[in-house]
């Protein structure tokens, strides 16, 4: 039934853009359209190498869709393209890709070079969802998931329901990546893939300083950073003491940011109001029944995400040495940009508080 309803789209878009070509269209089995754009890159002491796998759908008849990948490799990225076109035996229509991916090789010696020659494409999607793999994008993009036609899809898919569970927010679009990379204080961070045992996976964030990627935080952390940086996400908290002792909760979280400068010295702190719904308990005796466990839990939980977010903060400061935080944003609404201030650098030496408020809104059903 998927695979019927991607068909049904897709041939729905070809029989639209094929009513605007005129007399100068086309047949359906003579094109290709890519859903998934990639960017790889292997290094020796000299030379760069780059490659651009495109995953494209292809038209093998009237019934039939099939997905292929598509590499272009060549000493630069002007190069690579033409290589690539050199092999293609049909004309790419643009404008429908899903995804953009970056390696984490490509990622760590700067993306700026391919979201030039991407996005200044006008017919480049800037809707289309960007993320960082582990290994190359083309072994990415060669991942058949059950129930997806091509690994954009799921990608696509994943990235998207990553906001349910993880406190992730929705900006990883293109758009949200050009208007980030060159922001002043502001940071770029995107989603990490991975597979792992023949499934694909999100493990965390790939976070950068302007277009470089400089470290990637596991979920652990992720979890912790996004409730620290977004506003109104949602996501599971948990505390548990062992295998079979612990607590879940599905909470919602608010962000507010103060900042204060004085004598030159910045101080932000940061406020976050979570409120959240029981979803098990093995934990705590009573939780529904007693207020003064309730209000235990409640203290237990604010005193865990402010001890996990200082923890965080220290490796912003420490091991990334990057405004993950975009709090440098915060500074400058309110005393003013073009500065020329290094905001990474001023927020890792700045003082950051977090003052949590946690307050839970349903206990659940029976007595936890």
């Amino acid at each position: 039934m998927n695979k019927f309803k991607v068909f049904l789209h897709i041939t729905v878009v070809v029989i639209f853009i094929l009513c605007f070509l005129g007399t100068s269209g086309m047949l359906v089995e003579n094109m290709k359209i890519p859903v998934g754009v990639g960017a790889d890159i292997e290094k020796n002491s000299e030379n760069a190498f780059y490659s651009i796998p495109l995953l494209v759908y292809s038209f093998k008849n009237a019934n039939q869709v099939m997905s292929t990948t598509i590499i272009g490799s060549n000493g630069n990225l002007g190069h690579t393209i033409q290589n690539r076109q050199l092999k293609e035996g049909r004309k790419s229509v643009m404008g429908l890709n899903r995804v953009f991916l970056f390696s984490e090789e490509s990622a760590r010696s700067g993306i700026k070079n391919f979201l030039d020659i991407w996005v200044k494409n006008q017919a480049t999607n800037d809707r289309a969802l960007c993320a960082v793999c582990n290994g190359k994008a083309e072994d990415v993009f060669k991942y058949k998931g059950k129930e997806f036609s091509n690994a954009a899809e799921y990608i696509e898919g994943m990235i998207k329901n990553l906001r349910e569970y993880n406190f992730f927010s929705m900006q990883y679009t293109a758009m949200d990546l050009i208007v980030r990379v060159d922001a002043e204080g502001r940071n770029v961070l995107l989603p990490y893939i991975e597979l792992k045992n023949n499934s694909m996976e999100t493990t965390g964030l790939a976070i950068f300083r302007g277009d470089v990627m400089v470290g990637k935080a596991d979920m652990i952390e992720t979890k912790i950073i996004n409730i620290l940086k977004e506003n109104k996400v949602k996501g599971i908290l948990t505390l548990q003491k062992d295998l079979r002792h612990y607590i879940n909760c599905y909470a919602y979280s608010k962000r507010k940011v103060k900042c204060y400068r004085e004598d030159g010295k910045y101080k932000f702190i940061i406020y976050l109001d979570i409120q959240g719904n029981m979803m098990s308990n093995e934990l705590y005796s009573n939780l529904s029944s007693d207020y003064q466990v309730l209000k235990k839990y409640e203290t237990d939980m604010k005193n865990y995400v402010e001890k996990k977010a200082n923890e965080s903060i220290k490796n912003i400061k420490c091991k990334y040495k990057t405004d993950v935080l975009d709090l440098g944003k915060v500074a400058i609404a309110k005393y003013g940009r073009g500065t020329g201030t290094d905001w990474n650098k001023v927020v890792c030496d700045s003082e950051i508080q977090v003052n949590v408020k946690f307050k839970v809104n349903t206990e659940g059903r029976g007595d936890y």
